[in-house]
């Protein structure tokens, strides 16, 4: 099992994390994304980071924060074992508000990805890791 832990950064301390995707010509790209336990969305980019990273349009969908592009982002980071497919959107005005939080946020990582590991928090760090441990039958 692999940990990833980061002290909060930004004008109001937020929990993050490093994920690396790779684009269609097979480089890796590192981003800080913002934790956010509270979002339903697997991942929300920044557009210009999306178009990069993107490997497969999908559809659009209309949110309260706007308008939405979804499509397939391949999460690359073996060290974590965590290579695969995963959903992702894209949004301008949230990756504007992410970026005006603290100019590294490429975007956020919300709860679906998180749960597929363990995460949580102290008064100094935020954590993550993956994959969560095998529970021994009784």
């Amino acid at each position: 099992m692999s940990e990833q832990r980061t002290p909060y950064i930004g004008y109001h301390a937020r929990p993050y994390l490093r994920f690396a995707f790779s684009d269609l010509a097979g480089a890796t790209h590192d981003l800080l994304l913002l934790a956010d336990t509270g979002s339903s969305y697997s991942f929300i980019l920044h557009p210009t980071w999306f178009d990069r990273l993107v490997q497969t349009r999908l559809h659009r969908l209309e949110t309260n924060f706007g308008r939405m592009t979804c499509g397939w982002l391949h999460v690359y980071m073996p060290e974590m074992s965590m290579v695969e497919l995963m959903r992702g959107y894209a949004n301008r005005r949230i990756g504007e508000s992410l970026a005006e939080e603290n100019p590294d946020f490429a975007g956020l990582v919300g709860l679906p990805v998180l749960r597929l590991g363990e995460y949580g928090g102290n008064a100094t760090d935020f954590w993550f890791r993956y994959p969560p441990p095998t529970p021994i039958a009784p």
